[in-house]
């Protein structure tokens, strides 16, 4: 291959890292911002008496109960832009308080033991405990209490209060999700109950079956975030979809992405034709277009056409599947047209307000 050509590709590809990392500012950041600070702010005056206990000298015959620690659910469909937003959230708190105030960890498929959340946690902060949790020569040592104490060294010297558990509904599977629900939720109760942390559980509407197959979790949950679908008809819901998706739009160009913008939200036809192949869904638009940018970047174009659009979407709808692998019917407004409902929302929706 020659130096032109994987120059080419190198840069190619850093554009769609760029547009894959994009962040744009919106109404939901800023509320998962808002209750995460306050979450966080909660909890170290909560935590306050137990950094000071903990400072004090060890008294022989006497126990020490950790403050109970809430809890709070961030519920959404995949593309919702949960883990986007927390992890900007996470940026920030960092900036202002040193240390890591929020650590974000995923959930994986065998986060269903006490032992394998421990150790998902340990490794979130990069500690070399977290192998050892789970090796064979410790299986037979392995005491909750001991990593606990671990984990709470970890945390204090990193200066964590919240634990986001991202991809939380990831280890309840694809069946028996209530029983897996009720074996896991007092693993999470453990942590806050242990005064370690505050949680943050994250993930699709799955993950609120550990708090409604816990009364005790659900006793220690404050009020959180909902991300659901956007309806059209709600007008915050129309401004903040469109208020994004144009955000997006414009900030490709100022990155440096493209040359100039794709017009998404420039009429009510096209604001309809992304609300409909997004199935309402901000984050898809973002997936969609980085699919549309490979397609132009081939093409050794820089700027993104309606019709690379339509093909990434094609490929897009052809990879959505159920729990089972079979096929989800997704809507086309390529092969419909958009829906009559969404064309007379944007249309009526773009009118000037009367005077």
């Amino acid at each position: 291959m020659k130096q032109n050509d994987r120059d080419r590709f190198a840069s190619h590809g850093e554009l769609r890292a760029r547009l894959k990392k994009m962040v744009v500012e919106n109404s939901r950041l800023d509320m998962i911002e808002q209750y995460t600070r306050e979450l966080v702010e909660e909890t170290r005056a909560l935590m306050a008496a137990d950094l000071l206990m903990e400072d004090q000298e060890a008294v022989p015959g006497r126990t020490f109960n950790y403050t109970e620690l809430p809890v709070m659910a961030i519920i959404g469909p995949s593309g919702s832009t949960k883990t986007t937003s927390i992890l900007r959230v996470a940026e920030n708190l960092k900036k202002d308080y040193g240390g890591t105030p929020v650590l974000v960890v995923k959930c994986r498929s065998n986060t269903k033991t006490m032992k394998a959340l421990q150790a998902l946690i340990l490794e979130g902060f990069g500690d070399p405990q977290a192998k050892e949790v789970l090796s064979r020569q410790f299986a037979d040592r392995y005491e909750q209490d001991i990593v606990t104490r671990a984990i709470r060294k970890v945390a204090r010297e990193a200066g964590t209060y919240v634990v986001v558990l991202d991809e939380s509904h990831t280890p309840l599977g694809t069946t028996n999700k209530r029983d897996w629900a009720a074996t896991i939720a007092p693993h999470f109760k453990s942590l806050i109950n242990d005064g370690l942390f505050a949680l943050i559980v994250m993930g699709t509407s799955d993950a609120s079956l550990y708090f409604e197959m816990s009364d005790e979790l659900n006793n220690r949950k404050i009020e959180g975030i909902s991300l659901e679908p956007i309806d059209l008809r709600r007008p915050d819901h129309y401004h903040y979809f469109f208020k994004f998706v144009g955000r997006i739009d414009r900030q490709m160009v100022r990155d440096g992405i493209i040359d100039e913008p794709i017009g998404l939200i420039d009429d009510a036809r096209s604001r309809a034709m992304v609300y409909d192949f997004s199935q309402s869904v901000p984050g898809t638009v973002s997936r969609v277009l980085i699919g549309a940018l490979r397609i132009s970047q081939r093409d050794k174009r820089r700027i993104i056409t309606w019709d690379d659009i339509k093909q990434a979407f094609w490929v897009w709808k052809g990879e959505q599947v159920d729990e089972n692998g079979e096929p989800i019917e997704i809507y086309d407004p390529w092969l419909s047209k958009p829906r009559p409902t969404t064309l007379e929302i944007t249309r009526e929706m773009s009118k000037p307000a009367a005077a």
